[in-house]
């Protein structure tokens, strides 16, 4: 393969990619002898900081590319998960090679590329984010973390991946384009009480029961789905929220509890707890993998509490299922007003009445003097 002998600086444009996927900035021109990239990408609000075209270039991405015959032409072609592509990162007010002994330069063969962001991993999540990229076959393997769990102190990744493939350098000036789409799921809660005068105040979220790791297969072409390969493992409980001090007051508007701290997810679908023999208690729960929330809360209504105390925290647990699909926002309002014990029994009691009548009784009849 003959590399020409120019050598020019590939210029990279950063783009959001909308809806409609209408490009809303415009690109530079490359040089059509240096392999440049255009990034896309939709905004994702992850619990460390929300993706979007101003800080999409404090990120990096690992960049692969082989040719027909699965040469490796970018990065190292890896049959084990490691982290061996070509780091593409912006520094001095463009999108430019990390090395510069990276540069690569257009081939007279059509090329295939493949994209992994974020692409720096923490040495803590070396284990929990890896990457196995041939001309073959290409996954991502991801772990989850509990982010309120005991010696974290990082956040999970908004992981992408892009894909173009049958690239030539007379396509797009020059110009690689990527699309990342993202794998895992976004899911958020929000919060209203069942009756206006009532009022919660909520400490902690947990979801119990969720699988945490797996294995996400790239399509085999951009415009397709990728595929789970979810690890058949759940987690005790992760934390959706810890030490809050979130106030709910009424039924009119639902109150945010995670929008801005969202969590992120394998895509998977979850049973809830069924509430019945033989699943009753939450033991029970946790034997068949059943999905739940544990929610530690105060709740009062017209000024009386229902749960806890002026001092403490009640806890009440609620069958939480979904379906999640990779890179969908899921919103879940709760609308407190129940909820069960550790025993599969409801917490929260209505008063209620029985009433009965009797029939008229004549009085003993009086004489009255006119």
């Amino acid at each position: 393969m003959k590399k020409s002998t120019v050598m020019l600086w590939a210029i990279f444009g950063v783009l959001l990619m909308s809806c409609s996927e209408e490009e809303i900035a415009n690109v530079e021109t490359s040089s059509r002898n240096a392999i440049g990239f255009n990034v896309l990408s939709n905004a994702a609000e992850t619990r460390a900081t929300p993706t979007t075209n101003t800080n999409l270039k404090n990120t990096d991405f690992d960049v692969f590319a082989f040719t027909a015959d699965g040469t490796a032409f970018m990065g190292k072609n890896d049959t084990e998960f490691e982290h061996d592509g070509v780091k593409i990162v912006y520094k001095n007010g463009k999108w430019d090679y990390d090395n510069a002994s990276d540069l690569r330069y257009w081939p007279t063969e059509a090329l295939d590329f493949y994209a992994f962001n974020p692409g720096t991993v923490s040495e803590d999540m070396m284990m929990n984010y890896m990457w196995e990229v041939s001309g073959t076959v290409q996954k991502i393997s991801y772990t989850c973390i509990d982010e309120y769990g005991a010696n974290t102190g990082h956040a999970n990744y908004d992981v992408m991946y892009a894909i173009a493939k049958g690239q030539e350098k007379d396509m797009n000036n020059g110009i690689v384009k990527f699309n990342f789409k993202h794998i895992l799921s976004q899911v958020v809660f929000k919060a209203k009480t069942e009756y206006e005068n009532m009022q919660v105040n909520i400490k902690e979220i947990k979801i119990h029961n969720i699988k945490f790791s797996g294995v996400f297969t790239l399509p085999a072409t951009a415009e397709e789905m990728g595929s789970w390969s979810v690890n058949d493992v759940n987690a005790p409980k992760f934390g959706v929220v810890q030490n809050a001090n979130i106030e709910v007051n009424g039924n009119a508007t639902a109150t945010d509890i995670s929008t801005d701290t969202p969590m992120l997810n394998i895509p998977q679908r979850l049973t809830a707890w069924t509430v019945s023999a033989p699943n009753k208690s939450k033991l029970e729960a946790d034997n068949a993998k059943q999905c739940y929330l544990e929610i530690a809360c105060k709740i009062q209504q017209s000024g009386a509490y229902l749960l806890g105390s002026a001092d403490n925290y009640g806890t009440i647990y609620v069958p939480f299922g979904a379906t999640w699909e990779p890179g969908k926002r899921y919103i879940y309002t709760l609308i407190f007003g129940g909820g069960y014990n550790e025993q599969g029994e409801a917490v929260l009691n209505p008063i209620r009445f029985d009433a009965e009548t009797t029939g008229w009784v004549d009085a003993d009849n009086k004489d009255v003097n006119a």
